[in-house]
């Protein structure tokens, strides 16, 4: 049965949440972009920093919108959940502290909302500057497709990020928050939002992709071994996020991860032919090793989130049989 989704109120409250950690240049400067957005309701950063600097340069920033905390949880998915805590608004916006807002970011978001009842989350475009790319390997995303509701993107294609993502704070009523143990700084690296996004649409929730929502994202890894590291962070990651509802017995999850499977052929077979540098293999090394890495950790069934620890074997077994 597909969820249907309350028709919002007139003059949408959007809140928006950065969480951040010992990075205070970034953060400074992308807190100042996002208080230029006048619709703003409020601006939580959730400092997750090793010392007080990042602290220190938010100080002089006179808005009454911003709040600070300090937060001794590691991992970008406790930093947005703490953010969901702590806010007030009927919608949540969250970037990164390398990303860059424009003055209409938030009005923007809220006019989806505003105009489409069905809408549950936004995923806005995540635009690398060229220069950036220059300096080595930098995420971003393009949407392609405007709507999904029903089915899923296909592997490596219209899967939103947290850099530019927002949520009507009732539907995360009803899917849930971030996994804690998903993302990056947390122990399976990375996939909090195809996890998130994957409950969303599992839910029968609508997800549009807007092209009109853009921030601008400025991380850059340096080729060689950062990158290596993301793109395995990142392979990592996914695997994990999918196999956790795999294990949890998802139709839906396994025809997906199969996608995936297929896919990284794909591009490794195609480049073979081409005689070109097989550059899923890595990718796909690192699926194949986050699938083994959740198995490290139990599952709320109910709640649809990986668990502090290891799962004991017994409990697996009575499920099974």
């Amino acid at each position: 049965m597909e969820a249907v989704i309350r028709a919002p109120a007139d003059g949408l409250r959007v809140s928006a949440v950065l969480p951040t950690r010992n990075r205070p240049a970034h953060a400074l400067q992308c807190v100042c972009s996002i208080l230029t957005n006048h619709d703003l309701l409020e601006l939580v950063v959730v400092d997750q920093s090793d010392d007080d600097t990042t602290e220190k340069s938010l100080r002089a920033l006179a808005d009454e919108r911003m709040r600070y905390v300090r937060s001794e949880l590691r991992g970008v998915t406790n930093g947005r959940n703490v953010g969901i805590d702590i806010t007030t608004g009927d919608i949540i916006a969250w970037t990164d502290d390398d990303c860059r807002v424009p003055s209409d970011w938030i009005s923007r978001i809220a006019h989806i909302f505003s105009t489409d009842p069905d809408a549950a989350v936004v995923c806005g475009r995540v635009h690398v500057p060229a220069e950036i790319y220059a300096k080595g390997f930098a995420v971003g995303f393009e949407p392609e497709v405007r709507d999904w509701r029903g089915r899923f993107p296909p592997p490596n294609h219209d899967w939103g990020l947290t850099a530019n993502l927002a949520v009507r704070r009732d539907v995360l009523q009803q899917v849930g928050r971030f996994d804690p143990l998903l993302g990056a700084g947390a122990p399976l690296r990375s996939g909090g939002e195809p996890d998130f996004l994957f409950r969303v649409l599992r839910a029968g929730l609508k997800v549009v992709n807007a092209r009109e929502v853009e921030v601008t994202h400025l991380g850059v890894r340096t080729s060689g071994a950062e990158t290596r590291a993301l793109i395995s962070a990142y392979g990592t990651g996914i695997s994990a996020a999918l196999v956790k509802h795999v294990r949890l017995g998802d139709f839906d999850a396994v025809l997906l991860y199969v996608r995936w499977i297929a896919w990284f052929a794909s591009v490794i077979s195609r480049n073979a032919i081409r005689g070109t540098r097989p550059l899923g293999a890595r990718f796909a090394l690192s699926f194949l090793s986050g699938t083994r890495q959740s198995f490290r950790f139990g599952i709320d069934r109910k709640r649809r989130m990986y668990l502090p620890h290891r799962e004991p074997l017994s409990a697996r077994f009575r499920r099974r049989w």
